[in-house]
């Protein structure tokens, strides 16, 4: 499984959404929805399955999905 597959499930089961629904090209407020909630249990969620640790920083630099792919694969 890709980590784009791996992250869009995160996603999926956090904000109840279709996985069809998130797209590297999704933004994470306006399409999304995420509050700052949200945001922060899909970090701990990230940070778990990939075994990374994300900045407060690095969090509040996150847009889109393809940022959440980014940041993963840097850190990985």
């Amino acid at each position: 499984m890709s980590n784009l597959d791996r992250i869009k499930d995160i996603i999926s089961e956090e904000l109840r959404l279709d996985v069809s629904n998130i797209t590297p090209e999704s933004h994470v407020v306006n399409d999304l929805n995420f509050d700052s909630l949200d945001s922060v249990q899909i970090v701990l969620e990230l940070e778990q399955e990939f075994d990374i640790e994300v900045s407060d920083d690095e969090i509040d630099n996150i847009q889109t999905v393809q940022d959440i792919i980014d940041l993963v694969e840097n850190l990985s």
